[in-house]
């Protein structure tokens, strides 16, 4: 099953959900069982929260992203989510952490150049920080994530770094669950892809 097919059964499964939820709301108002209609309404409050920040979340990943790839068009961009390290990483750097949560999860997009990887946040005007590449310079490795060790890729050059989850599907990375996501951002950051091959 692809992640195409995965994300219509997951809607789907939300439909279905909320609409049983209303038709079982109607029935306890219609019968006079308010607190089995509260029990209903919380539920449909929450995947309606659950939708809206899902929603959300995949807007801003995906914004990122485009925004750095049309400020540098032609080059590869990787998507993803700061993890607990890129705060530090950022103030070592002199570079700003604005809008970055602590334990990891903010969107960052880093654009592979000839000789450098710029890390890009929201829809700033350039990057914050750039590393150097250099061989055997982007390895994965685990990083801390929403108060938890995930799979992570980091690239540093000696001076300067980036650490992130990568984000092609950010609703899965978002819950930690990168699979082969992060060998396909090593590669990308290492330069092994062809530009041609960029979405």
């Amino acid at each position: 099953m692809n992640a195409r097919n995965k994300r219509v059964l997951y809607v789907t499964a939300l439909v279905v959900i909320a609409v049983v939820s209303l038709l079982r709301l109607a029935l306890d108002l219609r019968d006079g069982a308010t607190d089995a209609a509260a029990i209903w309404v919380a539920l449909l409050v929450v995947l309606v929260i659950v939708g809206a920040v899902l929603g959300t979340l995949r807007h801003r990943v995906a914004g990122c992203a485009a925004h750095a790839a049309r400020r540098r068009p032609g080059m590869v961009v990787v998507p993803g989510f700061t993890t607990a390290e890129m705060p530090d990483v950022a103030r070592h750097q002199g570079a700003s952490a604005r809008g970055w949560l602590a334990m990891g999860g903010s969107p960052v997009a880093v654009v592979v150049t000839p000789t450098e990887l710029e890390v890009w946040a929201r829809r700033e005007e350039g990057p914050r920080w750039v590393v150097q590449r250099t061989p055997d310079g982007v390895t994965d490795g685990p990083a801390v994530f929403g108060g938890r060790e995930v799979p992570a890729v980091w690239a540093h050059d000696g001076l300067t770094a980036v650490v992130l989850v990568p984000a092609y599907r950010p609703l899965r990375a978002a819950a930690g669950t990168v699979g082969a996501d992060v060998a396909r951002a090593v590669a990308e950051l290492r330069g092994a892809v062809p530009v041609a091959g960029a979405r």
